[in-house]
């Protein structure tokens, strides 16, 4: 068993202290979980405990008889951390009821992320059943700064197809505005955002000196770059290989952290590849990481650059592989022509990885999971939304045995708060199965816990989360949603003071 951090061996510590203090009712707990399977990968525990929580804190994780005001039974379930998806462009609190009854408690948008970010935090505040966070959007910043950087731009911004498809994504920043670029978000930054996200390859404008400038910010304050990144194709020029490479490079010359978005879904068979890349590039002291999502599927827009000619080389797939959003049925090559060239819902889901391909990236140490999950919008919705992370626990932990428990836990709670607790104080409780974190806590039936959602059927609950809890208050108790509790706290960097 691996030793206990000195930082929670103090958070535990000062717990104690406070309960020591109080009068002897006071041990009575909140609420107490009885005989679950707990395990908190940091520690390396895995054993039975029972777990006190009071408040938004975990204040006990213990062998010793404990008390509660509630007393839950988790006898037969296993006790984790709640899941953190930095990879989240949900918004609607539909979704977050799907999400959390797959055991997610923090939802992040670091890919694309928001401008401006005090309003995108404004809007959320005390609605959320999840806790939420952004990063500080390049891609909405440079289409803000295309558009003159004034009202116009703002009003603009409320419209985020515009700046995945208008006409400014294949030009660059005027030169008039271009100074304003690292101000803006260096602003973002000190609102609080967590890094900096940019969707690369949505916009093919960016030139290589506009993100070697927008790492060069990131570096500045310490923080990261969360990215799509330029390319994704097997075949050279403008492959993955070079996209991955550009991404260490920058992060090399900076001293930035830089985080690679679903490697799975950009490098397909090359993946693994691309991971050996990041591996050799850390153990020479750049800060380069990535995530994958367990599913075959990406989606995409067929008007987008993603289908710009010779896109089946690039990905190495066909129009077979294109499977309809709204009919949930794969394309011909005269349904895509005509989604090409029309104006309706031009939505795929792109089925483009091998089993093997996901396996070796879950096998990966350093490969976190996110979801890039969307708000669900019916059945032919991508799984994802609903089923990331009890497909992990279900397929690649019990049935097929790629991972183990705690090996899943460890990639989906506290691999990613370790990414982020450098400039993210909140992240430094989170993650951790532990007295002194934060009490977001999912127990789950090891037996049943699995994704239902599927293509062509999205819309489904995943099954065998029994109890979920967000900052000590309880969103999924005995498996059913908790109706009208809104606990969602907001995630923000240290910058924000």
């Amino acid at each position: 068993m691996r030793p206990v951090p000195a930082r929670m061996i103090a958070l535990a510590a000062m717990a104690a202290l406070s309960l020591a203090g109080r009068p002897a009712a006071a041990a009575v707990h909140d609420v107490v979980y009885i005989g679950a399977r707990a395990i908190d990968p940091e520690s390396g525990l895995d054993a039975v405990r029972n777990i006190a929580i009071d408040g938004d804190r975990i204040t006990a994780v213990t062998v010793a008889p404990i008390e509660g005001r509630r007393t839950i039974d988790a006898r037969g379930l296993i006790a984790a951390p709640g899941f953190i998806d930095l990879h989240s462009h949900a918004t609607n609190q539909e979704t977050a009821g799907y999400q959390a009854r797959d055991g997610v408690t923090t939802r992040l948008e670091l890919e694309i992320g928001a401008y401006p970010v005090d309003r995108w935090y404004a809007k959320r505040a005390g609605r959320e059943l999840l806790n939420y966070g952004t990063s500080v959007g390049h891609t909405p910043i440079r289409y803000f700064l295309q558009k003159g950087g004034g009202a116009e731009g703002l009003v603009a911004l409320d419209k985020p197809e515009a700046f995945f498809a208008g006409e400014e994504i294949d030009r660059p920043i005027p030169d008039a505005q271009y100074g304003r670029l690292a101000p803006l978000l260096e602003e973002g930054l000190r609102a609080g955002a967590i890094g900096i996200g940019s969707g690369t390859q949505y916009a093919p404008g960016i030139t290589h000196k506009e993100m070697l400038d927008v790492t060069r910010v990131a570096g500045r304050m310490r923080t990261c770059v969360f990215t799509h990144v330029r390319y994704g194709s097997l075949v050279e020029p403008d492959s993955t290989l070079e996209s991955v490479q550009e991404s260490i490079a920058n992060a090399a010359i900076t001293g930035a952290c830089v985080h690679v978005v679903h490697i799975n879904s950009m490098a397909m068979s090359d993946a693994p590849l691309m991971t050996r890349l990041m591996r050799e590039a850390k153990a020479h002291g750049v800060d380069v990481s990535t995530e994958t999502y367990p599913w075959d599927g990406s989606v995409d827009s067929i008007r987008s650059v993603i289908f710009d000619p010779g896109w089946e080389k690039r990905w190495g797939v066909g129009v077979g592989d294109l499977q309809s959003r709204s009919t949930g049925k794969r394309l011909t090559q005269a349904e895509f022509d005509a989604l090409r060239s029309g104006t309706g819902d031009d939505g795929v889901i792109m089925h483009m990885n091998s089993e093997a391909t996901i396996a070796a990236l879950l096998r990966d140490p350093p490969v976190l999971v996110a979801s890039d999950g969307g708000n669900i919008a019916g059945a032919n919705s991508h799984p994802r939304s609903a089923g990331t992370f009890a497909r992990v626990l279900g397929h690649y932990v019990r049935e097929t045995g790629v991972l183990g428990w705690s090996e899943a836990i460890r990639k989906m709670a506290l691999m990613p708060a370790q990414r982020l607790e450098a400039f993210v104080p909140a992240m430094r409780r989170k993650g951790r199965l532990q007295a002194g974190a934060d009490a977001d806590i999912v127990l789950f039936d090891p037996a049943t816990v699995g994704a239902k959602a599927a293509y062509g059927d999205a819309a489904r609950p995943s099954e065998g989360f029994r109890y979920v809890m967000v900052n000590g208050v309880l969103v999924v108790d005995q498996g059913a949603l908790v109706p009208d509790v809104r606990p969602g706290r907001p995630v923000r960097s240290e910058f924000r003071k």
